[in-house]
């Protein structure tokens, strides 16, 4: 596997294992009482983290998109260049 392949599964596993813990969190919620404003402070906090990875997969999305612009670009020089 590649460098990119194992940074999307370690990111993807991370979203996920968040996602549970915040999903157990929020159903076992009202068993914490006296703890309960510090576990929506964790709620608030996951929140942002997903947030902040939602915007990190968009930036690397967009990145990968204009590399392959460029490298089919270059390409279609190459190509032109051998006419």
């Amino acid at each position: 596997m590649n460098k990119s392949t194992i940074n999307k599964t370690l990111w993807l596993s991370g979203l996920v294992t968040g996602a549970l813990v915040g999903a157990y969190l929020y159903k076992n919620k009202d068993d914490f009482g006296p703890q309960k404003e510090k576990l929506n402070s964790l709620l608030g906090d996951f929140q942002s983290i997903i947030g902040d990875l939602k915007t990190k997969l968009l930036e690397a999305k967009s990145e990968g998109l204009e590399a392959t612009k460029t490298a089919l670009q270059a390409a279609k020089d190459k190509v032109e260049k051998v006419k």
